[in-house]
């Protein structure tokens, strides 16, 4: 697959995934095949967790507050994860919700 066509279709989804619109309004759009931006959009999340279990993928981000910091270093206990090469250390009482949030950077998933 040629890096120009992949970076193109990269972009189209994003713009789909920022647009907040079906995949066939968006494609009807940008005057694409909604099947075709559909499939690329699994195309590039696949890859994208193909590179994460080779531990070449890129990494993300999750934000950390002062928050959760506090209650890193007043509450006992180690969670630890490991995705591909990654393992993460987290002590101390974590929300739900922000566990899922980094769960989802580290998976690659949006």
């Amino acid at each position: 697959m040629s890096t120009a066509t992949e970076a193109t279709w990269r972009k189209r989804v994003e713009g789909w995934i920022a647009s907040g619109q079906t995949c066939k309004e968006y494609a009807a759009r940008i005057r694409v095949n909604p099947h075709t931006l559909g499939w690329w959009k699994w195309r590039l999340h696949a890859a994208r967790a193909d590179a994460c279990d080779q531990g070449t993928g890129e990494a993300g981000f999750v934000e950390v507050t002062q928050e959760v910091g506090a209650s890193l270093t007043t509450e006992p206990g180690v969670l630890e994860l490991e995705v591909g090469r990654v393992v993460l250390r987290i002590r101390g009482h974590v929300e739900a919700d922000m566990l899922g949030r980094v769960l989802d950077v580290l998976e690659g998933r949006r």
